[in-house]
């Protein structure tokens, strides 16, 4: 009896309540969430679509055009998603789609199958081009041009390294939480360097590498350049190109022993005779001297004072140090960069509040205004186009 009162009280007190007017909006506008909450997912359907079509190996089979169901057989997937798939990566721009007629040597392929006697389409000369199609009732799909260019594993511009280390983040991510409680990751150096360097090489390969080269030779007179140092170089595609386009020029490229093991690889697959490599850690070791050229292009230590005298003393006079680093205002406005840059590090290092930087570091400016306490002038400041600065200073005589 007592509970069925409590609830016949329960019943009394809620129909003495305020009535809740349904007509009523939230006075902040939900918009602007539902887009953040929209375009954040739309941006993690789309990373797993494109490391889907990657693992499962979809851009090396679409080398030459399949139809949705002849990929889903040769991959091994589900027949009735394969459409929606290679839908959704045209979508992007990374398959061709061709409406009607499937790639001959498809058919033939899909004749043998069904045991129905001779290939079609082959001539008394053999098969026939590539370019040359039969109508299908389904669309057929091949890598597009961007894909092509990028994402097989055959490419000049392959960027599978760097797609692959895109995705180990993306992974990190998902365990933010875990991070949060628990700490940066620790990551081991020789394995995360011999991954990152070959990322950096690729990434630097698609453009970057070239456009940095050409604006440093415009501002550099490079018949005074005899022997440069790239600092903090990694793979060394910098100075093997610089060797490449002077060849009076002896280069060398400075970073730590687990670096220049992968710095060696690009060396003699380029065949660049006139760069070495020179194993230390810049922060206790020497680096050289008598250097016409030091180069460091987006060097996590470029942020560093203490490093400054010990380049200054490596120049000869009249030397130039050359540096390209992220200014701190752009840097500022991705709090996000900040917060991946400090979501993992080595056991031994202590990296700094903002995104690449170090315990050490100073703002890119002020690190700028040291460079001539130290007898550094800056002569040249370039601002580009993907946000970074590059500055030129030479060492007064």
């Amino acid at each position: 009896m007592e509970m069925k009162a409590n609830g016949v009280g329960n019943k009394v007190e809620n129909q003495t309540k305020i009535p809740v007017d349904l007509m009523q909006k939230p006075e902040v506008d939900p918009d602007r969430l539902f887009k953040l909450f929209d375009s954040s997912i739309q941006g993690l359907r789309e990373c797993r679509l494109i490391a889907t079509a990657f693992e499962l190996g979809a851009f090396e089979a679409l080398k030459v055009p399949l139809s949705a169901g002849a990929l889903a057989e040769k991959l091994g997937c589900d027949p009735l998603l394969m459409p929606h798939f290679c839908e959704s990566l045209h979508s992007l721009g990374l398959l061709d789609r061709f409406e009607e007629g499937v790639h001959e040597e498809e058919e033939k392929a899909q004749t043998a199958q069904k045991g129905e006697g001779e290939d079609k389409g082959v001539s008394e000369n053999g098969p026939q081009k590539h370019n040359s199609w039969t109508k299908n009732a389904g669309a057929v799909y091949q890598v597009s041009e961007l894909s092509a260019t990028y994402l097989l594993e055959s490419s000049l511009f392959s960027q599978q390294h760097y797609l692959a280390e895109r995705l180990r983040n993306i992974e990190r991510w998902a365990r933010l939480p875990q991070i949060m409680k628990q700490g940066p990751d620790i990551v081991e150096k020789g394995a995360f360097f011999g991954e990152i360097v070959h990322c950096m090489a690729e990434n630097a390969r698609s453009g970057l590498l070239q456009e940095t080269v050409r604006v440093v030779m415009e501002n550099v007179d490079f018949t005074n350049v005899k022997k440069m140092l790239d600092l903090g170089g990694g793979h060394g595609l910098y100075a093997i190109a610089f060797a490449e386009l002077n060849k009076d020029l002896q280069a060398f490229v400075f970073d730590l022993p687990p670096v220049t093991e992968e710095t060696r690889y690009f060396i003699d697959k380029y065949g660049s005779s006139k760069v070495d490599i020179i194993q230390g850690d810049f922060f206790k070791d020497e680096i050289g001297d008598e250097y016409d050229l030091i180069f460091s292009s987006f060097n996590p230590g470029g942020k560093v004072p203490s490093l400054i005298p010990k380049i200054a003393g490596a120049l000869k006079p009249g030397g130039v140090f050359v540096t390209r680093q992220v200014p701190d205002e752009n840097m500022k406005s991705s709090p996000l960069l900040s917060l991946d840059w400090n979501l993992w590090t080595f056991e031994d290092v202590k990296k700094g509040g903002s995104g690449y930087s170090f315990e050490n570091s100073v703002p890119f400016n002020e690190y700028i205004k040291m460079l001539e306490s130290y007898g550094l002038e800056v002569f040249r400041t370039l601002d580009m186009e993907d946000g970074s600065r590059i500055v030129f200073s030479w060492k007064v005589d």
